[in-house]
């Protein structure tokens, strides 16, 4: 009989173990990705939450103003003037009060969510809806598809 030595099996062996460990990192890298952008997109939807219960807050802070008119159909794209109220002399009405608020928060959010806007309308039995808009710039390929709205109705 004659003896057979075979060489380079370890040698294969290794090789597709290395490609096999090689396609596992790639998908928990590709996993890793995922759980990111969805974490970020998570933030993003929290963070209009909070934006909804300020303004709200800021609604109820502000009765009288709420009962003229002055929340009604808030759409961020307008200008609002902060006023005096961050100043030594402060607001010396409730009107001026309600527009300072409604800039303060229009600015947090611009400053908080990308592309932030929002619109309060008033709505039957003294509810008002709240609807806040931005661009996920996690979210798929188009513009349309990147924006993202939180919406809830609120009673001050």
């Amino acid at each position: 009989m004659k003896n057979l030595n075979q060489s380079g099996f370890t040698l294969l062996e290794v090789l597709i173990a290395m490609i096999i460990l090689a396609i596992g990192l790639l998908g928990l890298a590709g996993l890793q990705a995922n759980s990111m952008r969805f974490n970020n997109s998570a933030y993003l939807r929290s963070q209009a939450s909070f934006l909804a219960t300020d303004i709200a807050d800021k609604m109820r802070a502000n009765q009288d103003e709420v009962t003229n008119g002055s929340f009604n159909d808030i759409d961020t794209t307008n200008t609002y003037n902060i006023g005096t109220c961050y100043t030594s002399s402060g607001c010396s009405t409730t009107s001026q009060m309600a527009t300072s608020s409604i800039a303060e928060w229009k600015s947090l959010l611009e400053s908080v969510l990308p592309s932030g806007k929002a619109t309060v309308t008033s709505g039957a039995n003294d509810t008002f809806t709240v609807s806040i808009t931005w661009v996920d710039n996690t979210a798929g390929a188009s513009i349309a598809d990147k924006e993202r709205t939180f919406s809830t109705i609120i009673k001050p």
